[in-house]
């Protein structure tokens, strides 16, 4: 079967969007109903952590699986929307191409906008040293 060759007219626009934690799970929610436009949440991980419940997993009050649901699940109603796993290493603005890598398999993903929302590290502003006393608490494994 073959089909029609798309005309720009028709060509849906492709949204590209690097993380799956707050920015990036609500950039593609606010995107839901947007025409003509395919989704593509690319994270390196499965879940979205909902990080300011950490805390009551280290303590034992919740369960992982209560602040860390699948992003695929979260996202599962968006019939404009896929994700992808993998890490992205590289972005080419001027062919509008998004790299990413899963073990070995390399993905280029094309894109007309692109939103990073890739996150932030543990800041002790300037006080690095505080770090040995005081640290961080963004990942499961650190609760």
């Amino acid at each position: 079967m073959t089909t029609a060759p798309t005309s720009d007219s028709t060509r849906r626009r492709q949204v590209v969007i690097v993380g799956s934690g707050f920015g990036g799970l609500f950039a593609a929610q606010r995107l839901r109903k947007a025409k003509n436009v395919d989704v593509t949440l690319i994270a390196k991980s499965t879940t979205h952590l909902f990080q300011p419940m950490l805390y009551q997993l280290a303590t034992g009050i919740v369960a992982e699986g209560e602040i860390a649901p699948a992003t695929r699940v979260v996202l599962e109603k968006q019939k404009n929307t896929r994700t992808l796993l993998g890490e992205v290493y590289d972005v080419d603005v001027e062919k509008q191409v998004v790299y990413s890598q899963l073990l070995e398999r390399v993905t280029e993903t094309p894109y007309d906008d692109l939103i990073i929302a890739a996150g932030a590290d543990q800041s002790y502003f300037g006080n690095d040293h505080f770090a040995e006393y005081a640290p961080g608490m963004k990942t499961i494994d650190h609760a």
